[in-house]
């Protein structure tokens, strides 16, 4: 039979809980026209599963549309997902009431991809930092200040009375994603999900934030999941990285295991695109897959990339979804390639 991992083993920190546990997730989005037409759905997660531990940090990769901000906002809460289940500290998500909710969500520190447009506009800063405390009932007007000066302090908005009292639209690009970063931070969360969040930064200014963000992890023990299609950044900040692609993880890989050697055919061509500052670059020709990501509404039978994959198996990869193969201690993909002969 073959050798098919759920989860793959790990190094993983002493505790046995893990902060955040993803079973089975599924997100569909219903399509009506006129309102009350059923048109079809979007699939825009179908069936995801990963584990993260308290002090770790994952990184989600893939092409736009595979369903990596989906499963952001599935997590957060902000979608309902059609099928499957998250428990957060070993507590079913769906099992909370209103005063969970509440709760869970100062647990969680969201980190927007554009911080222009995830800043209101007529705050200032104090003002966007005092208001997760005032929802949160922390109304100590002493705590507070405490709170918003360490946390300034923390992602280095300094001198703290220059920037009190100002507006978002005062601030660079690189100080406004420090003041979203405090803004998450400010409620001391177990865990942080990062949406892109350098994406819309200057190239000098994205190590200053990833290197903030690391320094906030291990300090704080946080759990971290960053999502990026940047895969020239994940080598940097995270222990595990797992390729999406037509709203499933395809592969699992220890970060060191997966630069070395992508296992997954989509994987592969993930980084043979990825840009590196390399004069011998001129010299050499990268094979990029042809073809589009899959329709989420009408996704291919069987593997969703066999249409685009040159090692296609074919009557297998485009007849039977594949499930998760164990290749070795440190990664596992979705892929027939690895299917043990019988």
């Amino acid at each position: 039979m073959p050798n098919v991992a759920v989860n793959l083993p790990q190094e993983q920190p002493e505790q046995e809980v893990p902060v955040l546990r993803v079973e089975n997730l599924h997100t569909w989005f219903e399509i009506r026209r006129m309102g009350f037409i059923k048109a079809g759905v979007v699939r825009a997660l179908d069936g995801v599963s990963f584990e993260l531990y308290q002090g770790e940090t994952i990184s989600i990769v893939g092409e736009s549309g595979c369903g990596k901000s989906t499963l952001a906002k599935t997590i957060l809460g902000i979608h309902h997902p059609t099928k499957g289940a998250i428990y957060f500290e070993n507590r079913n998500l769906s099992d909370l009431d209103k005063q969970g909710w509440k709760k869970y969500r100062s647990s969680v520190g969201y980190i927007q991809q554009d911080p222009y447009g995830a800043l209101p506009p007529f705050m200032s800063v104090q003002r966007i930092l005092e208001e997760p405390m005032k929802i949160n009932g922390i109304s100590n007007k002493k705590e507070q200040a405490k709170r918003i000066r360490q946390v300034m302090e923390e992602v280095k908005l300094a001198p703290i009375e220059d920037f009190l009292y100002k507006f978002p639209h005062m601030l660079s690009g690189g100080q406004q994603q420090r003041l979203v970063i405090a803004r998450a931070m400010i409620l001391g969360p177990k865990l942080l999900i990062a949406d892109e969040p350098v994406s819309m930064l200057d190239a000098s200014v994205r190590v200053e934030i990833l290197q903030l963000m690391q320094g906030l992890q291990k300090k704080h023990n946080l759990g971290i999941i960053y999502i990026t299609h940047d895969l020239s950044t994940v080598r940097y900040f995270s222990e595990r990285i797992f390729s999406m692609y037509g709203a499933k993880i395809i592969e699992k890989s220890a970060t060191k295991a997966l630069l070395k050697q992508p296992r997954h055919p989509y994987t592969q061509a993930l980084f043979e695109a990825t840009s590196d500052p390399d004069a011998e670059n001129l010299k050499s020709f990268k094979e990029v897959p042809t073809g589009e990501p899959p329709s989420l509404m009408n996704p291919p039978k069987g593997c969703r990339f066999h249409p685009r994959c040159s090692k296609i198996i074919k009557g297998l990869c485009d007849k039977e979804m594949p499930p998760e193969f164990k290749i070795n201690e440190e990664q596992g993909a979705a892929c027939w390639l690895y299917k043990e002969d019988e």
